[in-house]
């Protein structure tokens, strides 16, 4: 991917242009100190406005110019001291790259904070040593062998000791002057000494150069090209970029030449700028990179690259990268019926995005009136955005921290493959987890688990959507089984299918769960027979929901009795696992069990029952049965 980026977008980013036009300075407090001896200062707030353009203007580019690349590549600035029991250091508190700059936050200077002072603090005199520090350790940049190979110029001895000299006054200056201000221990203050701008940029040169690599211990030199470790997307984590090979006679997988990884540099630093905020960026093939295309008239037909980028410590990491033709967001219609319950709860749209909402919201946020979109902040900030959400029960936070990918390829890169495949695991989790959820959450939830049907609902739609030519799609074969069930209890007729049976299961249990006389239902009465793997649990689970609810109703009961015994009885072919979308639709759809005898009649039923099951005894696995003569008989079942 890294090498697709920058054969992609060589040209645009060869120099610092692109990047310069889109860079935002950070808010908080800037100070020029003049060769003169005096002070100017400019406030920029987080809109980036500013009370001076000019100066703006200014230091934009030395600011640019001079930031540390992240946090391990800091300039060492690490002097200590210890003062009593208490010992204080400097290391990382000085962000700034070159002897013209210093950039720190208040919170590391006893005296610039409206809160009591931070462990992270020191003295004011403590913090000019470090400043000592910080100009020592840039005046050793290119002394090793390693970097010597990469430096031209290096820093001038006495120049170096002159601009210290500058920053130490100017630096006591700023801080009699922020002592003022009533700041939060989060502002930043940034010094820089009245400078031209190519001294600037040599300054700065001189750290990007020995910076730009991973690490310079595996720099090579060939026909005079460097080349040596990416630092930009190569990483396993922040402290170790890569594993060394320890099975080959190299070290390292791959290396970049300075060119690139210098683009790579320009790259990584607009798309932090402009990226991270986006769940995809969007960018047409022809765009100016003149910001981000934000209108849809910028990317509807257009052909785009889809970059999804991430913040990491203060610097982009790209997780994806695509070229796309003729992006649109419009699909063919999809619809979601109200297959399960039939109470006109219906949603269509022809917009991906759309669909990416309304998935969210049935099957994550539960709520159909949210304006979080879960879903979609959990590609690019689950952590921030979805994992420290109190809305979402935590196994919907790891179901979606697992399968994320899946989801935003689908939504945001228009590739089902992935989720088709997956299609059927993610319907049977989220199904019975909802199910197990609602049911034990209070009882008013059980007679109608409004969630557990529009999960199940938005499933069939997708299996329906996805569904092959000359399948049965999903829908039809679940109001072909509604349908053929209703005639067994309506005329006393036998189970003939497998569909048949399982359906009349999960119908069987739900009705079974809804005698309870607890306002709640615990996760131990719901979930064994829900998820329940196999045929032997299944009636195991059948025969525990009786035996725990065996009130005198189903004694009386001619048609539950009937089901029940020939759930016992009869083996099926097919597995549960199989039949999992059955079990549960059975579960979900309106209960049969419930409907009276004279609405069976209305219908032209039959309420003349060849056989009646009279009596079961689970310790000897017998069903003892009468016939409409008066003849009973008894059947064992395993």
């Amino acid at each position: 991917m890294t090498y697709d980026l920058i054969q992609t977008f060589k040209q645009i980013f060869k120099d610092d242009k692109v990047v310069l036009d889109s860079y935002k300075m950070d808010a908080g407090y800037y100070y020029l100190a003049k060769k003169d001896g005096t002070l100017q200062r400019l406030i920029v707030n987080r809109d980036n406005d500013s009370d001076d353009y000019e100066l703006y203007k200014y230091l934009k580019v030395r600011d640019f110019y001079s930031k540390y690349l992240n946090s391990n590549k800091a300039i060492d600035t690490g002097y200590t001291e210890v003062i009593g029991k208490t010992k204080y250091s400097m290391l990382k508190k000085i962000c700034s790259n070159n002897m013209y700059t210093l950039f720190f936050k208040n919170k590391f200077v006893e005296g610039l904070c409206n809160a009591d002072n931070s462990k992270d603090s020191v003295n004011l005199e403590i913090f000019k040593k470090g400043i000592n520090k910080y100009y020592e350790s840039l005046g050793k940049l290119g002394s090793s062998k390693e970097e010597k190979i990469l430096l031209s110029e290096f820093y001038n001895k006495e120049e170096l000791e002159n601009a210290k000299s500058k920053m130490i006054n100017a630096f006591s200056l700023v801080y009699s002057d922020f002592m003022k201000e009533d700041k939060p221990k989060e502002t930043w203050i940034k010094i820089f000494l009245e400078e031209g701008y190519d001294e600037y940029i040599k300054s700065a040169n001189i750290y990007l150069t020995l910076k730009l690599f991973n690490t310079n211990s595996n720099n090579i030199k060939v026909d005079d090209e460097i080349y040596g470790v990416n630092n930009y997307n190569y990483g396993l984590n922040s402290k170790k970029p890569y594993l060394e090979l320890k099975s080959t006679p190299y070290k390292v997988s791959s290396l970049i030449s300075k060119e690139d990884v210098n683009i790579l540099n320009n790259m990584y630093k607009w798309l932090y700028n402009n990226g991270v905020s986006e769940t995809v960026l969007k960018l047409p093939r022809e765009w100016d990179f003149k910001g981000i295309a934000t209108e849809k008239s910028d990317i509807l037909n257009k052909d785009l690259y889809l970059i999804k980028v991430a913040g990491n410590n203060g610097v982009a990491r790209v997780d994806d990268f695509q070229y796309i033709t003729n992006f649109t967001t419009k699909i063919r219609e999809f619809v979601v019926n109200d297959t399960i319950r039939k109470v006109g709860n219906e949603f269509k749209t022809e917009n991906i995005y759309g669909l990416e909402f309304y998935t969210s919201n049935t099957w994550i946020a539960n709520n159909s009136k949210s304006e979080k979109n879960y879903l979609r902040d959990s590609y690019y900030d689950f952590e921030n955005k979805v994992s420290k959400s109190i809305a979402i029960s935590n196994w919907k936070k790891d179901f979606l921290k697992q399968n994320a990918t899946i989801f935003f390829e689908l939504f945001q890169k228009e590739d089902e493959t992935n989720f088709v495949h997956n299609l059927n695991k993610f319907g049977v989790y989220l199904i019975e987890n909802t199910i197990i959820e609602e049911l034990e959450k209070n009882k008013q939830y059980i007679s109608s688990p409004f969630n557990s049907i529009n999960t199940m609902n938005l499933w069939i739609a997708y299996k329906k959507y996805f569904c092959k030519e000359g399948e049965v799609d999903e829908e039809m074969k679940i109001n072909n089984v509604q349908e053929e069930c209703f005639k067994i209890l309506q005329d006393n007729k036998t189970i003939q299918t497998d569909e048949q049976y399982y359906f009349l299961a999960g119908q069987i249990a739900f009705y079974l769960l809804t005698q309870s006389k607890a306002s709640k239902l615990t996760q131990d009465m719901t979930a064994p027979f829900v998820k329940a793997g196999n045929l032997k649990k299944l009636k195991d689970e059948l025969r525990c929901l009786y035996e725990k609810y065996n009130y005198e109703l189903y004694l009386q009961d001619d048609r539950f009795n009937n089901i029940f015994s020939q759930l016992l009885l009869q083996e099926p072919d097919t597995s549960v696992k199989d039949n999992k979308d059955l079990i549960l639709a059975g579960m979900l759809s309106s209960n049969m069990f419930y409907t009276k005898k004279e609405d069976f009649e209305k219908k032209g039923a039959s309420v003349h029952m060849e056989t009646t099951v009279k009596k079961i005894d689970f310790e000897r696995k017998v069903v003892f049965c009468e016939k409409t003569d008066g003849r009973t008989f008894e059947e064992s079942y395993d």
